[in-house]
């Protein structure tokens, strides 16, 4: 008490006051919450751009380069993603020990001097963001490291609540093994997702209760596998060997921000109340719905597995004690010392400026991993082996998975559409789908019909020349290029969409996230 003390005393304690209230800690996330509302409009692309481009403090790191990792992954920039989220939980695992002067920073000051080091869910959201971004770029290997991290993280939960209690990581954890033939370490993460769902007393989705019956199936666990039969009413058959799988994971909404309030509260060593600067939830929030989208032309749902928001506060919940009994100790230590300078001060004005320092320093942290989605949504879809399209959403429909290629609209001028364009078909002949390059994950990516729509476009046969001889014949525009309406007067051109080949017996990841309003599968652009 004494070193603290005289530290209150000192010209460094009015230092940090006023370093403190120049980084406008407060204000600079009240700023973020405000970017993270606005990815409900699915504009994380300009978020990205805005983010991208802060300055933030030595002590923010951890919780910028989370942010920035996930827009960078949403945004479909899944390498670039993974740089920052590494560069985040190597930051985390650093500031594990704080140092002394941080302590008595936050102690005597307010709680964002601290570094920011997330809770118990963002660190399980975390290795479930890398798990998805290795998947998406087809490293089956780096995505299996995060989910040994993963399950390694887990033994430091906290023994009881929900916090850290994130069902989806552990059932895309089952899912990697599942993609590895590790058939008996798919079925540990299965049950561990199982197990969290009864926890937390969620509906178990069909999607697990499904790979729970095929992995107990496969590994002849036969009490355990009755056991499931019995709980869930139905059993499964294994895949046929035309058959492949398509298994959509759905990041939908943004989490509540947290927010400060203020407690008046009797301190018996003061005599009197105080005030308390401590962060809270707002109680009500909008419950997560299923996710509809479209597969063959029927209307297909997500299921939940994890409200973040639930979550958010279950891991407040389980700190609120450490933080109630920091702001306790705080503000009384601000207290004994405003009483030590009233006692050496004639004119008053060294206790009026220590009590309004102390007044405006007192600050809930209210610092969080803010733009997570709302809640994380499940769909496993068994599919015919052969060649699928995605129409990703748009103002008048939804995401759909459809056999038939889907022509994307692509706004532009009357005057820049080539003349020889209007009412040409849209198409994509078979050698173009043959010669496609296939990953590992099935995506097959054909050339790009955009760059062959502006090339066209761009090239010397447009020209107010109507009669020369280097205008190009419509007959020289491949099959697989472009479409243009064939009602002249509406700003629009059609590109095809790039398939993408399911083989027999395969399981493909999307990857959908609403602050981006676009599906992404394994190395998609």
């Amino acid at each position: 008490m004494k070193a603290v003390l005289t530290f209150l005393r000192s010209r460094r304690y009015l230092a940090v006051i006023g370093f403190s209230l120049l980084q406008g800690c407060s204000m600079q996330q009240h700023q973020l919450n405000d970017l993270a509302q606005t990815l409900d409009n699915g504009n994380a692309s300009q978020v990205l751009t805005e983010v991208a481009q802060r300055e933030y403090p030595e002590r923010d790191l951890a919780q910028y380069k989370l942010t920035l990792g996930l827009l960078r992954a949403v945004n479909g920039d899944f390498a670039g993603g993974i740089n920052e989220l590494q560069a985040a939980k190597t930051e985390i695992n650093q500031l594990q020990a704080l140092s002394v002067s941080e302590n008595i920073g936050a102690v005597t000051v307010n709680e964002t001097l601290r570094s920011y080091t997330s809770t118990a869910s963002e660190r399980m959201l975390l290795q479930q963001l890398l798990i998805l971004s290795y998947l998406m770029e087809d490293d089956l290997d780096g995505a299996r490291v995060e989910v040994l991290q993963m399950q390694e993280l887990a033994k430091s939960l906290p023994e009881s609540g929900l916090s850290g209690l994130v069902s989806s990581s552990y059932y895309l954890g089952g899912l990697v093994y599942e993609l590895g033939d590790e058939t008996d370490s798919a079925m540990i993460s299965y049950r561990q997702a199982y197990q969290v769902m009864q926890t937390s007393e969620a509906s178990i989705p069909r999607v697990l209760q499904d790979s729970l019956l095929l992995a107990s199936k496969q590994l002849g666990l036969r009490s355990e596998h009755d056991k499931y039969v019995q709980k869930f009413g139905h059993d499964v058959k294994p895949l046929a060997r035309n058959k492949s799988q398509l298994v959509l994971v759905y990041w939908g909404g943004v989490v509540s921000a947290k927010q400060q309030q203020y407690m008046s509260v009797y301190a018996p060593s003061l005599g009197y109340n105080i005030s308390l600067a401590l962060p809270y939830y707002a109680k009500n929030y909008v419950k997560p719905v299923p996710w509809r989208f479209s597969v063959l032309g029927k209307t297909a749902e997500t299921e939940i597995f994890d409200d973040v928001n639930l979550l958010a506060r279950a891991d407040l919940e389980a700190e609120s004690a450490a933080i109630y009994a920091a702001a306790l100790a705080r503000v009384i230590i601000k207290q004994t010392a405003l009483h030590e300078v009233q006692k050496k001060d004639e004119d008053g004005l060294a206790t009026l400026l220590l009590n309004i320092t102390s007044m405006i320093s007192e600050m809930a942290d209210v610092r969080s991993w803010n733009m997570l989605p709302a809640s994380i949504q499940v769909q496993r879809l068994t599919l015919d082996a052969g060649t699928y399209y995605l129409q990703q959403p748009s103002l008048t429909q939804g995401l759909s998975v459809t056999d038939v290629a889907p022509i994307i609209p692509v706004l532009t001028t009357p005057e820049l559409v080539a003349p020889v364009l209007i009412n040409a078909t849209a198409s994509i002949s078979d050698d173009i789908a043959d010669s496609a390059d296939e990953s590992d994950n099935g995506l097959s990516l054909p050339p790009s019909n955009t760059a062959l729509a502006d090339a066209a476009t761009n090239s010397d046969a447009i020209s107010s020349n109507t009669n020369s001889s280097d205008r190009i014949n419509s007959d020289t525009i491949s099959p697989e290029s472009v479409a243009m309406t064939n009602i002249g007067h509406l700003p629009a051109v059609t590109v095809a969409a790039a398939p993408l080949l399911l083989k027999p017996g395969q399981t493909v990841l999307l990857f959908y996230s609403s602050a981006a309003k676009k599906a992404y599968t394994p190395l998609s652009p």
